[in-house]
């Protein structure tokens, strides 16, 4: 597997690349990311999928600049997929000829199917696990679906719906909402009724777009968008206020004006499948058919998924940031077991031992940044970095332990423009509190023998070595209960 890989997506509204960096086995980074609206299908709709010489001169010349980034970053690999557009085009493989000769960029048209597969291999890969629901993927002239159960892709298909496609053929011409319901119903009658789900997964620019929307009219605490859920019944209006409003009204809705052309028409057929499906949530996915395509280069002899518990941000910001992994490993040790021995003080559920033990792992990752104030620059670093394989919440709590993993516990008002998604006040100071003293436990960094026995309004550390340093840390704790500390020399 190559060291930098840049893979680049040609659809009908715009061409993506996108170049990634490998750090271990599995891990691996996005380095670079770029993309231009070429619109290499505008027009060609309304002459029988024929290519237009202005949109293929736009996406030529974004192909050739996108070719002096690949020189540039030294990648050795570099895989090119084309879709819809180029896939219904009579002149698409004159276009491809020209590519490959001039440029070296050899571009390989993929079957509708083959885009809804990758879009999930992205979806599945970098989301915390999904037991059912369907992939979503809103294009310029197709939209693909893919069901997913068991946490495995079971069944793909590919429909001739998508936002340039009815751009052209209708909104451009005014024809009345109920002509494109109907369009778009007939192309619904194709999914096979195995496709049933209430969770849906959002991928594109479409269902990004109208995440960000939500997002900013909630006030919602966080700006990463990827693994945003919200609840469909709640935003449906919303949505129908898009699909029917003019141009002029999308804007105050929050519409960016880049979006203009095809926010509309990639909500009608939003709203079409969810209606459809009957579904209840949406999940978003920044991670697609680039992401997926890598995915099946990367985890070709893995069935393209990542091994059971293998969390890809976890690995990526290890391989890059940490300094001491061994002692980390140590530390996440030591807060189990003082979870586990304190139990009958926190009461505190066994499932935020997973959380617990990420922020152990990733507790001094802030140091790499800079040693003062590294808490804080965890925090940041760990809200706006760990992404792929974790939902929102658990991002959230670790970050707060990691930010409080010193002498003083988290506050109300510190954490309150994060509170909606925080575990109750008492769990966070609890989980605060035991990462802490795990880390002060290893002051010494020898990492030895400890047993933990809590007994009689006493915690009772039995060590290996004497942990002088350790002792004076603890010392300076503050305990979210009252309750002793001591430690005792004797394993």
């Amino acid at each position: 597997m190559s060291k930098r890989t840049a893979i680049i997506d040609i659809g009908s509204n715009s061409a993506r690349m996108a170049i990634f960096e490998r750090s271990s086995r599995f891990g691996f980074h996005l380095i670079m990311e770029t993309k231009s609206r070429v619109r290499i299908g505008e027009g060609a709709y309304n002459f029988g999928g024929v290519l237009q010489e202005v949109a293929l001169q736009r996406a030529f010349k974004a192909l050739q600049e996108f070719s002096y980034i690949i020189h540039n970053f030294r990648c050795t690999k570099t895989l090119c997929i084309a879709t819809s557009a180029l896939r219904d085009a009579p002149n698409g493989n004159t276009f491809i000829k020209k590519i490959k000769n001039e440029l070296g960029i050899h571009i390989k048209i993929i079957e509708g199917t083959k885009e809804a597969y990758y879009g999930a291999v992205g979806a599945i890969n970098y989301l915390k696990p999904i037991e059912d629901g369907i992939t979503i993927d809103i294009g310029g002239g197709s939209t693909e679906l893919a069901k997913i159960e068991r946490g495995k892709i079971t069944d793909t298909i590919s429909l001739n719906i998508g936002t340039v496609r009815l751009k052209e053929l209708f909104f451009d011409k005014k024809r009345p909402l109920s002509e494109i319901r109907a369009f778009i119903e007939a192309e619904l009658h194709k999914i096979p009724s195995s496709f049933s789900s209430k969770t849906l997964i959002g991928i594109g620019g479409t269902l990004r777009s109208l995440s960000k929307i939500i997002m900013e009219k909630t006030s919602y605490p966080l700006k990463t968008v990827h693994a945003f859920e919200y609840p469909l019944h709640e935003y449906t209006t919303f949505i129908d206020a898009i699909v029917t409003s003019d141009v002029l009204g999308l804007k105050p809705l929050g519409v960016r004006k880049d979006r203009y052309d095809t926010m509309r028409e990639g909500c009608i057929i939003f709203q079409s499948l969810y209606e459809k499906f009957e579904a209840t949530q949406l999940i978003t996915s920044g991670a697609g058919i680039r992401e997926g395509a890598y995915m099946c280069d990367l985890l070709r002899s893995f069935h393209h998924i990542f091994p059971p518990d293998f969390k890809l941000s976890l690995r990526s910001l290890k391989d890059r940031f940490s300094i001491t992994e061994k002692e980390d490993a140590y530390v996440k040790k030591v807060a189990c077991l003082l979870f586990e021995a304190l139990k009958p003080l926190h009461n505190i559920p066994d499932s935020y031992l997973f959380e617990l033990g990420v922020a152990a792992q990733l507790h001094s990752l802030g140091i790499k940044l800079g040693f003062y104030q590294n808490q804080l620059h965890g925090f940041y670093f760990i809200v706006n970095n760990l992404n792929y394989g974790f939902s929102h919440e658990q991002k959230m709590l670790i970050a707060m332990l990691i930010k409080f993993h010193a002498n003083k516990l988290p506050t109300l008002e510190e954490i309150a423009p994060y509170q909606k998604l925080l575990p109750e006040f008492q769990i966070l100071t609890w989980l605060s509190f035991i990462l802490t003293l795990s880390k002060a436990i290893n002051a010494d960094f020898r990492k030895g023998k400890i047993a933990c026995i809590y007994h009689n309004h006493t915690l009772v550390i039995e060590a290996e070595y004497p942990l002088f340093l350790a002792k004076e840390q603890i010392k300076q704790l503050i305990k979210p209960a009252s309750f002793a500390i001591i430690i005792k020399e004797s394993l």
